[in-house]
């Protein structure tokens, strides 16, 4: 089965607050500046990160524990991980959260992480419950770049909280990609659900 292709992001960034000036290469600790070469540095040190995570989650409770978790994957190559992005971001089209309303997009998402971890026990709602954690926080889509990796791993910890793993295997798996960047991509909560329906198992 081939993989569907998505559109890239754009960014409204004329100042050059992320990027090396000219350049789509992201401004990082190491001075890389080859986009090949930062990029493969990337994802070595985000993946060692993760490695960690896995066997030591960061509980999420809140929005500030979302950002810890930003931080400790990309703290190592970006200054700005763990921080909210200063400028707008949009994919086809059509926008991402407005750094304008970020102030309330954390105080939603953090009525919603106090509901699940309050009223969600039965596994259809924690199903539920995580369909609209990861809709809400894809839209709110708060840094600028990690988004995907850090909202995969704040699912498998409340999925944690609860008794269940939840591996969004999206590098190895295509019925899961799919699902998860359709539902992502395009607020579909239904396939989000289809998505925690086949992959949530209890521990």
């Amino acid at each position: 089965m081939g993989r569907k292709s998505y559109e890239s992001y754009d960014y409204i960034d004329p100042d050059y607050l992320y990027t090396y000036k000219d350049s789509s290469v992201l401004i990082n600790k190491f001075n890389e500046k080859n986009a090949i070469k930062a990029r493969e540095l990337e994802y070595q040190l985000v993946a060692s990160q993760s490695l960690k995570l896995f066997l030591h989650p960061i509980e999420v409770h809140s929005v500030s524990d979302i950002l810890k978790i930003h931080r400790y994957l990309f703290g190592d190559i970006y200054s700005w991980a763990g921080y909210y992005r200063k400028v707008n971001i949009s994919k086809s089209g059509d926008a991402f959260m407005p750094i304008q309303s970020f102030d309330m997009a954390e105080k939603y998402l953090n009525r919603l992480l106090f509901e699940f971890h309050d009223r969600a026990n039965s596994k259809q709602d924690i199903i539920k419950s995580l369909a609209d954690i990861l809709d809400n926080l894809n839209y709110f889509h708060p840094f600028r770049e990690g988004n995907g990796r850090t909202q995969r791993e704040v699912i498998r910890s409340l999925a944690l909280s609860k008794g269940y793993e939840c591996d969004i295997s999206i590098g190895t798996d295509d019925v899961i990609y799919h699902l998860y960047m359709d539902g992502t991509v395009y607020g579909d909560k239904d396939k989000l659900e289809e998505l925690f329906n086949l992959i949530l198992k209890k521990l």
